[in-house]
């Protein structure tokens, strides 16, 4: 028996043009919820780096209460400071490199790496041409041992260029041969690596004493000394990994040059008019408009990278004295 189609029946499937339509709105679509996914991930990478930050600070409020005072910066970094707490007679064939990063690690739930290091020894063979560089002897275990780790918790999601450094100079600052860098710098107001009048050092006179931050070489603050109070003093601040020179850092595993973070350039302020990357010491981040601050009562919040410069340094000082307003 023969079975007759209509036109109707017979055409079922779309046409050219009603895919078309449909991929141009489906194309669409996705047009608009790709930014709000993007949204969503950079909101979620930017909460995971606030509370990164939040356990840096525990562990330097729980270094305190098991040592009385907060972890130094660095100790017997390589370089001269001067004749003040660290001169070129005490640092020649002394240099540690020891980074206040590696200090906070058992409170970091890291005490397995922690064990492996030996403190007396240099963590790295970064040193200034006027002192002593460490021996690689001297140095090789504690580098075997940190040389590829990578912690997550010193690093901020958002940023990409989370790669370790190459420069291999045993006679400058730079060693930084598989070394990590971190997303997270203990803040000064300036740097003067190897000045005479270093305002920042803890031994200076008394005007100086009173702008130093809370971290310092071999030696850092009490909570009694934080006379601003807790919530208007920043001990550390984020800053972008990739910098205008490949040598810089911060490296949490040993000091480099590049260890500390400095106000005074600013946030997320670029090297120079024909680059958009930051220079070494420049607190910055990968999240738009600012970058988040660890404060000495462990809080953190997200600086703007508009706040005036003088209320920026005075929120570094631990007893500068000076009414801070909103920021």
């Amino acid at each position: 028996m023969l079975i007759f189609h209509t036109k109707s029946e017979r055409s079922r499937g779309f046409t050219l043009i009603e895919l078309l339509v449909v991929i141009a709105i489906i194309a669409i679509l996705i047009a608009l919820l790709l930014p709000a996914v993007q949204q969503a991930r950079e909101a979620a990478r930017r909460s995971t780096c606030k509370n990164s930050m939040k356990q840096i600070g525990l562990a330097m409020h729980n270094y305190h209460d098991t040592h009385s005072i907060f972890p130094p910066a660095t100790v017997n970094p390589g370089c001269q400071h001067g004749n003040l707490l660290v001169s070129p007679d005490t640092m020649s064939g002394n240099v540690k490199n020891i980074t206040a990063h590696l200090l906070i690690l058992p409170y970091l739930d890291q005490a397995n790496l922690y064990n492996q290091l030996n403190f007396s020894q240099p963590m790295g063979l970064s040193a200034h041409a006027d002192v002593t560089p460490p021996s690689a002897t001297a140095a090789a275990s504690n580098m075997a041992a940190l040389k590829r780790q990578r912690l997550s918790i010193y690093v901020c999601p958002s940023d990409p260029a989370d790669s370790p450094g190459t420069n291999s100079s045993t006679t400058t600052h730079y060693y930084t041969v598989d070394y990590h860098r971190t997303s997270y710098g203990v803040i000064a107001r300036a740097w003067e690596d190897n000045s005479k009048n270093r305002e920042l050092f803890w031994g200076h006179a008394n005007n100086a004493r009173n702008l130093r931050s809370a971290f310092g070489t071999n030696g850092s603050a009490r909570m009694r000394d934080i006379t601003d109070g807790t919530t208007n003093t920043i001990f550390m601040s984020e800053t972008s990994m990739e910098k205008y020179s490949s040598n810089y850092g911060p490296y949490w595993g040993a000091w480099t040059n590049t260890f500390w973070l400095n106000m005074s350039y600013g946030i997320n302020k670029p090297y120079n008019s024909t680059t958009s990357l930051p220079f070494a010491w420049t607190p910055g981040s990968k999240h738009e408009g600012g970058c988040h601050v660890l404060l000495a009562d462990g809080g953190v919040r997200f600086v703007s990278e508009n706040t005036n410069e003088p209320t920026l340094l005075n929120l570094v000082s631990i007893a500068d004295g000076n009414v801070i307003g909103e920021w």
